[in-house]
């Protein structure tokens, strides 16, 4: 009979568990990502996602052939009557995902219900890895109570904690004082594709500078400062400006924009497909931020080599390479962002050396291999 090899362990893939319970948006895309850059791996490590079942990018995911498991996790609006059911259906998607013998769980992002789940996943001896987009909840964010107690609770159970950026990983070593050994800094644009190299076809001499604005409308992403920054340009040629997202400043944005032809408003949640129109036909993308971590945004811009334009905070200016994939406004007001979109107007052309410089650093950080040592490591001790 045949001795199994005292390396056995290491004979055999890697198996990671991907866990999301949201619906859509940021923690779907970037779980789809993760998921992409897991398979591609040069030894491929076996994904398995748990989903909710109200998942918008279902789809999506099933179409990558991973195996997907869903949850049907109580809305809000049946979360009452549902309750006294629910920690019967957390401890048997527990069991389920045992039984699959993984070897470790990656909850992608903070998530309902994700902070009682991590009890029943550590009690049954399973390894986590909590992903912390960001340290505290964005100024004017939803849920911004719940957001943060139950991300404390992700962060203090798991067996390791990933940042995205420098600047969050600093903040949250400072707020929980974890150890250096429990922390990884994986840059968020190491698993987002490269969609393009360069801006396509774009003539810059008798063409106007398209703008764009995408994301989710909340006070601390700066639409006030954008437009006071405009105000000098309002009756210039040469440019146009796209605000495409949805969020409770929607009724603000189209009172402010109403009478500015060069701006055109998409207001509401933006499809996958219309996303990927609006970074492939655009030149710059505008982040006047108050406030950020990293930008999920501006790493989608990065995979379309879009350069941004971005305030000098947070993470914003490290995750642009510090002005080579785009320019950095010299102080965090309307009158620096009005500065910058000046230069932009100015010299248009500049634009395409900054998309090669975006199209050069994904390419350099997309070398980064930090996921797929850090979830072997941790699946092996």
């Amino acid at each position: 009979m045949d001795r199994q090899p005292t390396n056995y362990r290491r004979q055999v893939p890697t198996r990671v568990v991907l866990h999301y319970w949201g619906t859509r948006g940021g923690g779907s895309l970037f779980t789809l990502f993760l998921a992409q850059h897991l398979k591609a791996a040069q030894q491929p490590i076996d994904v398995v996602l748990s989903l909710s079942d109200s998942n918008a990018d279902i789809q999506l995911f099933r179409a990558e052939d991973i195996n997907v498991i869903t949850f049907d996790r109580p809305r809000l609006s049946t979360l009452l009557r549902e309750m006294w059911a629910l920690p019967f259906r957390l401890r048997a998607h527990a069991d389920l995902l045992v039984s699959l013998k993984p070897d470790v769980v990656v909850f992608t992002m903070n998530s309902p219900f994700a902070w009682p789940f991590i009890y029943s996943l550590k009690r049954r001896g399973l390894k986590i890895i909590y992903v912390t987009h960001d340290a505290e909840p964005h100024p004017g964010d939803y849920a911004a109570t719940w957001q943060r107690l139950t991300q404390d609770v992700l962060i203090r159970r798991a067996d390791h904690i990933v940042a995205l950026s420098g600047h969050v990983l600093k903040r949250v070593a400072e707020k929980y004082s974890t150890p250096k050994g429990r922390t990884s800094l994986i840059p968020l644009e190491t698993i987002y594709p490269i969609k393009r190299t360069h801006l396509s076809s774009w003539r810059f001499s008798n063409e106007p500078t398209r703008l764009l604005f995408y994301g989710r409308l909340l006070p601390y992403k700066g639409l006030n400062l954008l437009s006071e920054a405009l105000k000098p340009f309002k009756f210039q040629p040469g440019w146009q400006l796209t605000i495409a997202g949805s969020g409770p400043l929607e009724a603000t944005i189209r009172r402010d924009f109403a009478d500015w032809p060069q701006v055109n408003l998409e207001l509401g949640w933006i499809s996958n497909q219309r996303t990927n129109e609006l970074f492939s036909s655009h030149h710059l993308l505008l982040c006047p931020y108050t406030e950020a971590s990293q930008s999920g945004v501006i790493a989608e811009a990065l995979s379309w080599a879009l350069p941004s334009l971005v305030m000098p905070t947070g993470a914003l200016p490290e995750q642009i390479g510090f002005g080579a994939a785009g320019l950095i406004a010299r102080t965090a007001d309307a009158h620096g962002l009005s500065q910058a979109l000046q230069t932009v107007f100015d010299k248009p052309e500049d634009l395409v050396n900054l998309s090669h410089g975006a199209a050069k650093l994904l390419a350099e950080r997309g070398a980064n291999q930090g996921w797929i040592e850090l979830v072997k490591e941790i699946g092996d001790v």
